[in-house]
């Protein structure tokens, strides 16, 4: 079985050059801080589990790695019941906790779109088979995950300024809040998360506003 080639949408512009440690984690500064972020599914999921060519085989007979297969899957899969965020791209982090044997990242599943999609304004995970949708068509509508339909709600404009705009208003891009919701301390670099919703296009947005896409597989 083969997949289809992923890569992932990620902010063009760096929003947080001057990201302050908060005090329970000073004694990280001297660490990176890379704050490009990606579309990402709302659940923590271990990033070292990549877009695979194949899908992974686990021996049954190994009862740890199936239960770690079967733990992770339980985690994944309830990620897709909740809004879609802007997260830390993985393909920029460091994939195993500080203090252990670091690895570099990739395009995650969870991270992963569908190239061939795109161009046809579908926004697809092709590793869960669900979709980009919006979750009411108006302002301020956040995105969720839902079957691949073709419904006028999961269809989508990529336009070449960076700009991803819904086909039932385009008036309205995409775009991630000023601030970020929360952070986390236990991988290389630091990850940064954002809220994602649709808003008003606008010049003063733009740099909350334009994306890029790109694969590192």
């Amino acid at each position: 079985m083969s997949f289809p080639e992923t890569a992932e949408i990620y902010l063009l512009n760096n929003l947080d050059p001057g990201f302050v440690y908060p005090e329970n984690l000073q004694y990280l500064s001297s660490r990176e801080v890379k704050s490009s972020v990606c579309l990402d599914i709302n659940a923590h999921i271990d990033v070292s589990i990549t877009r695979p060519s194949v899908p992974a085989i686990v021996d049954p007979s190994n009862p740890t790695a199936l239960h770690l297969t079967l733990r992770r899957l339980r985690t994944m899969m309830a990620g897709l019941d909740k809004p879609l965020r802007a997260h830390t791209c993985h393909s920029e982090q460091i994939n195993t906790l500080i203090g252990g044997d670091f690895e570099s990242g990739g395009i995650s599943s969870d991270q992963g779109f569908d190239v061939s999609k795109i161009s046809k304004g579908e926004f697809k995970l092709p590793f869960y088979n669900v979709c980009m949708e919006v979750e009411n068509v108006g302002s301020s509508s956040g995105l969720v995950l839902r079957e691949c339909d073709k419904n006028p709600k999961q269809q989508f404009v990529f336009e070449d300024d960076g700009k991803i705009k819904q086909v039932n208003d385009l008036s309205l891009c995409l775009t991630t809040s000023a601030d970020y919701g929360w952070y986390g301390g236990g991988y290389k670099p630091i990850y940064i998360v954002r809220d994602l919703f649709m808003s008003a296009c606008n010049p003063a947005f733009s740099e909350r506003q334009s994306w890029g896409l790109r694969s590192v597989n």
